[in-house]
């Protein structure tokens, strides 16, 4: 093991237990008038902890705003020589916390302008940015920012956090159905892992191979790493929680009815954080169990929530969960309606997604690039190139998950198209161009077995007349219904 990597493990043991025991029995204004007094470097670490545990991991949001200002107090009078970056640093904590996360990503950019290079900011504010941009939903941007981070870890030869790092990109690519992907940077991360300490691997990296072999469907492999993230967890405060959700995920992919109830008791739970993926979940359970009137109700619910973003992509999956119930439930018309709502969903989102600023652009990629290239000016070149190539890629990757998200919710509202229409003209056939049909050929008969087959003319000449209307109507009808669905379709395509 390196002396870096032991000084990364030590700091990160150091700054559990800072944050968890050390001032344990003092309120935060105590806390903060040791700042004055400390060293920069002391005085940074000890102003980081403070935001952490009182701003980030707060329970009581209620004095976050009060808490801020006397951290930012404590700051203004204190050694640390980068005020402005801390400050930024921060609000822009304080802003996420309180669900503002577009100021949040506003303060922590400006944060990161003012963080000069080597800074143990720099990494820390580019991980904040990418937690941000993953719960703004832009996760080409996430992305981007976590191949950053990874640039300076592996520069600095910081394989701990590096670990790390690969573990949050698997959770990126899970968030956007790449499971493949998902799988493979957690392998990346047990590697490298495995050659730092020879026999420690990070829960969350089983955690999160659990969770992507659910949705691999995969039971032995979701059962196996289950067993991996509780084995000698029974104590912890996260037990409970983490154990009953393995639990529900085991249930549903038994397809046992009990796994609703399982999912119910996760989401009374506290210190269950993925509230809305939970509820979703449990849509999915109810669907998965013919009640689709509940998985509606809930669905409809987290759509009014005011916090769901507006287009985006939890937002295309809520509609396509109700596509699913009313296919379900056999109306086609309002199941088609839905997948066409999560198909504008993504496309919308889609292209708010390529608007949205690159980080690189922000932060002149030409006036930073110094902070993490270690090489001659030749070398420079090619590994920048090499990095952008890999944005680049991953960009494109999670572009085109997006986009088969979308085509695969077109196909499918116009095959609901196709089977409405087809059973609309399946019952005119059945129900009126048969019977009128059968009208025209027994009057026909009754004319033919007739032996005064003018005067029995004569008095079916009416009903004749009006069943061959009623017939032309009725493929009249058949052609309308047919116009419109080659219309809509074609302006369906158009629009998209």
């Amino acid at each position: 093991m390196t002396t870096r990597t032991l000084k990364t493990l030590i700091s990160l043991l150091f700054s559990l237990f800072f944050s968890l025991n050390l001032f344990a029995d003092e309120g935060l204004s105590e806390k903060v008038k040791k700042l004055p007094h400390l060293p920069e470097a002391a005085a940074q670490e000890l102003l980081y902890q403070l935001t952490q545990s009182y701003i980030l991991k707060a329970t009581d949001t209620t004095h976050i705003s009060s808490d801020k200002k006397t951290l930012l107090t404590a700051l203004a009078a204190s050694n640390i020589s980068d005020k402005k970056a801390f400050a930024y640093e921060i609000e822009g904590v304080a802003a996420k916390k309180l669900g503002n996360l577009d100021l949040a990503k506003h303060f922590i950019l400006l944060a990161l302008k003012k963080t000069s290079e080597g800074k143990p900011q720099l990494p820390r504010l580019l991980r904040m940015l990418a937690f941000i941009e993953t719960d703004l939903e832009n996760y080409m941007g996430a992305m981007e920012t976590y191949l950053m981070v990874g640039k300076i870890f592996r520069k600095n030869h910081d394989t701990t956090l590096l670990v790390f790092n690969y573990n949050n990109i698997a959770d990126l690519y899970i968030k956007n159905n790449l499971y493949d992907e998902a799988i493979n940077a957690l392998n990346e991360a047990t590697a490298l892992s495995l050659k730092q300490t020879k026999t420690f691997i990070p829960k969350t990296i089983y955690q999160n191979k659990a969770i992507t072999y659910f949705y691999l469907q995969n039971l032995d492999s979701l059962q196996f790493y289950t067993q991996k993230v509780l084995k000698g967890e029974k104590g912890s405060p996260q037990y409970a929680i983490m154990k009953q959700r393995f639990r529900c995920m085991e249930l549903l992919l038994k397809k046992d009815p009990t796994a609703i109830d399982s999912i119910k008791l996760v989401l009374k739970n506290f210190g269950n954080e993925d509230h809305y993926l939970t509820i979703i979940y449990l849509a999915r359970a109810y669907l998965l169990f013919d009640k689709t009137s509940e998985a509606k109700e809930l669905t409809f619910k987290l759509l009014a929530s005011p916090n769901l973003k507006d287009p985006g992509y939890t937002r295309s999956i809520l509609y396509e969960l109700l596509g699913d119930a009313y296919q379900q439930e056999k109306n086609f018309k309002l199941s088609s309606s839905y997948y066409e709502k999560g198909l504008r969903q993504s496309f919308l989102n889609s292209k708010n997604i390529m608007k949205t600023g690159s980080i690189l652009t922000f932060l002149k990629y030409d006036e930073i690039k110094n902070k993490y290239v270690i090489a001659e000016e030749n070398l420079k070149a090619r590994k920048n190139q090499f990095i952008l190539s890999g944005i680049i890629a991953a960009m494109i990757i999670i572009t085109l998950v997006l986009l088969y998200r979308s085509v695969r919710m077109k196909k499918k509202y116009n095959e609901l198209m196709y089977s409405e229409l087809n059973r609309e003209i399946s019952f005119i056939n059945s129900h009126e161009v048969r019977r009128y049909l059968s009208n025209i050929k027994g009057i026909i008969m009754v004319i033919r077995m007739s032996k005064n087959k003018k005067k029995t003319y004569t008095e079916l000449e009416e009903a004749l007349f009006d069943s061959a209307e009623n017939l032309d109507n009725s493929i009249k009808n058949i052609a309308i219904k047919l116009h419109d669905h080659t219309e809509s379709t074609y302006q369906h395509t158009r629009e998209h």
